[in-house]
């Protein structure tokens, strides 16, 4: 009995050991980039490469690289730097770098805008001040994982599916997102986050385990398709399973439903915005939207040009259709 509980210490030691290893790791590689793409992992090269074939990288990053590739490129770095699960002093500022990188490259104007930035005499980003703040890259990477969530698609796998990697980190991402504040603490909160753990790696075993079956079971030429179908699914459930998992937390601990500022109970992955006016949060999809109200209708209090027809459930009428459709998205949670 001895040896066994001795035994189980060292595994026990030896697992801390190659976490905190794979944690600083996944750091420093974000700190010691040189570039936004390098940040998030869409150049292999790093900073021993000579600025013209980093150029030459760049430019091809423009045609290479979608919004959908950066948005998975910036979740898959994010869970692995995160603050609330990499216990490394610098994992805070490696998620602000790959929040600001995302931010960046996000769309096609400013990939064009960005990459043709003289990469070559710039130092590692660990020592530049970053213009995203710790705040920031929180609710940015909220945002990204709820928006990689809601894009998933078993019609058009092509565009909305993803595949083994894609699929961990969004899991990953969405545990991440339903841990309440005291959960966060691994000594405080493993016992009220046993359930979301649970959850987490039931998705994970099962995503391993589809993925393994895929490989050994398809032929070659529809292996890459049943893989991404596999792998779609099984975040696609996940989320199910999170929000559910969270409802029955919430039940046993009797901390009743999270609300937005209105009281109005929202799902931890709901999107929600935030009112300009009143800065009250409330669910995007529960905005009435083409609002015909006569000609003594205000205009939009963001662009200022067109007639608000986006009443929100605060009540205000002050959003065009166009300015509603890219007001920052959080989440329940990040919210």
């Amino acid at each position: 009995m001895a040896l066994r509980r001795l035994r189980a210490c060292f595994s026990r030691r030896a697992q801390a050991s190659i976490a905190s290893t794979a944690q600083a790791r996944a750091v420093e590689e974000v700190l010691c980039s040189r570039s936004w793409p390098e940040v998030l992992q869409l150049l292999s090269s790093r900073g021993d490469v000579d600025a013209s074939t980093l150029d030459l990288e760049q430019q091809d990053l423009t045609d290479r690289w979608s919004d959908t590739g950066v948005l998975e490129a910036f979740v898959c770095i994010g869970v692995e730097v995160h603050p609330f699960r990499n216990q490394h002093s610098d994992s805070t500022l490696a998620l602000q770098w790959a929040a600001d990188a995302f931010v960046n490259l996000r769309d096609q104007h400013r990939r064009t805008s960005a990459l043709s930035t003289e990469w070559g005499t710039w130092g590692p980003v660990r020592d530049r001040a970053c213009s995203t703040g710790a705040d920031e890259a929180l609710r940015l990477f909220g945002e990204a994982v709820s928006t990689l969530h809601e894009r998933l698609s078993l019609h058009d796998v092509v565009r909305g599916g993803v595949g083994k990697k894609v699929s961990d980190a969004l899991l990953h991402g969405m545990h991440l997102l339903h841990l309440r504040p005291h959960m966060r603490d691994d000594r405080r909160g493993s016992r009220d986050r046993s359930l979301l753990d649970s959850v987490l790696a039931g998705a994970l075993a099962a995503n391993w385990l589809l993925f393994r079956m895929v490989r050994l079971l398809t032929r070659p030429s529809q292996r890459q398709r049943t893989e991404w179908v596999c792998s779609t699914t099984v975040a696609a459930l996940g989320g199910v399973a999170f929000t559910g998992a969270t409802r029955i937390q919430r039940m046993l601990t009797d901390d009743g439903a999270s609300t937005t500022g209105l009281g109005t109970t929202a799902e931890p992955l709901e999107p929600c915005v935030r009112c300009p006016l009143c800065r009250i949060v409330s669910p995007a999809g529960r905005a009435i939207q083409d609002v015909r109200a006569g000609d003594s209708v205000p205009c939009c209090c963001v662009c200022t040009e067109q007639k608000a027809n986006v009443c929100l459930l605060c009540g205000h009428l002050c959003l065009c259709g166009d300015c509603f459709k890219h007001l920052p998205r959080s989440t329940a949670v990040a919210a």
